[in-house]
């Protein structure tokens, strides 16, 4: 084994520990690092093929504490949402759209961790919004999850709840993107291999977070979100000035 494919790897575990914990956070983690071992075109295939063999993983571990009924309007919403993104994509600059969807999430994670939240009384309009939003931002800037985090830590989710709500939307768009990848020809038997390489430490990584996360209370639980909150929105600011 070459030393770049065994740092993919511990970048891929490492990435899939933080996913199990948290609930999300794999790619913004593993997607800038992997990115300094294989093209960038590549990098943007193999995380959306990890990330739904990930979200599997995920799903079976934490479906029991999913409630169905709040997902199903994310999914109806956040579909859409992928579609509408991807039309932005094709008119509006990427970088400013990134840099203010990074600014956005600091701003929001900093209000949260202060206790305050925006009261929403209707909670299928609440999940509806986050599941829209975070399939738009996911199809205009591959940066669907924290959107949709802060839509969720608003409503106060019981820390299995958000963690299963949040895997079940992730999977399902997870399934879209691929489908679409293969159907456009774009996933070749390098890149098929490479993602296959990489799909046990991060199915490994997504088992030993979820395990953590078990050991963690509510509280502990909400302050590591807001931290990985704050460095997504900080590293999509950087990164896109870099």
């Amino acid at each position: 084994m070459d030393f770049l494919l065994a740092a993919a790897i511990l970048i891929m575990f490492m990435a899939a520990t933080v996913q199990g914990v948290s609930g999300f956070g794999r790619a913004l983690i593993a997607a800038p690092l992997t990115a300094l071992i294989y093209p960038a075109d590549e990098t943007v295939v193999i995380m959306i093929i990890i990330g739904f063999v990930g979200g599997l993983a995920m799903v079976a571990q934490t479906f029991r504490y999913a409630h169905v009924k709040k997902v199903i309007p994310m999914i109806l919403f956040g579909i859409p949402g992928v579609i509408a993104g991807i039309q932005v994509l094709s008119v509006l600059p990427v970088m400013e759209l990134k840099i203010t969807m990074g600014i956005f999430v600091i701003i929001s994670a900093a209000i949260l961790a202060t206790g305050v939240r925006v009261k929403i009384k209707n909670g299928m309009l609440a999940y509806s919004m986050a599941g829209f939003i975070g399939g738009f931002t996911n199809g205009a800037l591959s940066f669907g999850g924290p959107p949709t985090v802060l839509f969720l830590q608003n409503q106060n989710e019981e820390k299995n709840a958000f963690r299963a709500n949040l895997s079940i939307f992730f999977v399902i768009i997870g399934l879209v993107g691929m489908i679409s990848l293969f159907t456009k020809g774009m996933v070749g038997n390098d890149l098929l291999f490479k993602s296959s390489v990489l799909a046990l430490p991060c199915i490994l990584g997504t088992i030993f977070g979820n395990f953590l996360s078990h050991k963690l209370d509510e509280d502990v639980f909400r302050k590591i979100v807001l931290a990985i909150l704050f460095v997504s929105g900080a590293m999509a600011v950087v990164l896109s000035l870099a």
